[in-house]
């Protein structure tokens, strides 16, 4: 009994240390992600990957995930480029090829 109840208290405890938190955030920042309907496991996956939630807001009303946004960051596409070459039908390679070049999306109407 008191192994099983050794084993249950181990499992409560790691369980709880491995549950995703606000850790390392100001209130301000806590209350920022709050505002714009995310919980601390979503929080925490953007900030590690260097958005903040204002920036990450724009991002998801973009309809970008969290993998193509950091991809089109990465290549210093803010968020309104991204969108304009992703709705013109352009993948990532191909709008950073057409930028380099000077060239810019066409939106259809």
């Amino acid at each position: 009994m008191k192994k099983l109840l050794l084993g249950l208290l181990v499992s409560l405890l790691v369980a709880c240390a491995s549950a995703p938190s606000w850790q390392g955030m100001s209130e301000r920042e806590i209350s920022q992600w709050k505002a714009i309907g995310f919980d601390s496991t979503q929080a925490q996956n953007w900030r590690v990957r260097g958005f903040g939630p204002t920036e990450s807001d724009g991002w998801i009303k973009a309809n970008f995930t969290l993998d193509t946004a950091t991809i089109w960051a990465k290549e210093a596409f803010n968020v309104e480029e991204a969108q304009v070459w992703s709705e013109a039908g352009f993948e990532i390679e191909e709008a950073v090829t057409n930028r380099s070049k000077g060239l810019t999306p066409v939106r259809a109407n």
